[in-house]
């Protein structure tokens, strides 16, 4: 009875936690990664998440291409300059990126040009 109750509970949980939940156990399985909650402005900082949203702004040839991504604990902007492209970075893609981390003026954690690996698909196996 008791693992019943537990199956129905998890099941009646909001998908936001549950997905919360398997990011969380996902970047627990990669080595040396900072939750995004956890890191500090202005140091050296390697992180990992699914992008959620990306954003382009393809001006004058100077352009730059930005994706937020979430982890479970928290989101980050990451943003590379002067591109007006890049291939791999899509929705719901895994992005392992290492950098200095900031803060934009509205708070939100950033880290700009980072180093970064693409996985794909790391919520669905």
């Amino acid at each position: 009875m008791a693992r019943l109750r537990e199956r129905f509970e998890r099941l009646s949980r909001p998908p936001e936690e549950v997905r919360a939940e398997n990011l969380a156990h996902w970047i627990s399985t990669i080595p040396d990664v900072t939750p995004l909650d956890a890191i500090e402005a202005r140091k050296r900082v390697k992180v990992a998440g699914v992008i959620q949203n990306i954003r382009i702004d393809p001006r004058s040839g100077s352009g730059s291409v930005e994706a937020t991504i979430i982890d479970g604990s928290g989101s980050m902007v990451v943003r590379w300059l002067g591109r007006s492209s890049m291939r791999g970075v899509r929705l719901g893609a895994g992005l392992i990126v290492e950098g200095v981390a900031g803060k934009t003026a509205e708070g939100e954690s950033l880290m700009l040009n980072p180093e970064y690996d693409l996985v794909p698909d790391p919520e669905h196996g």
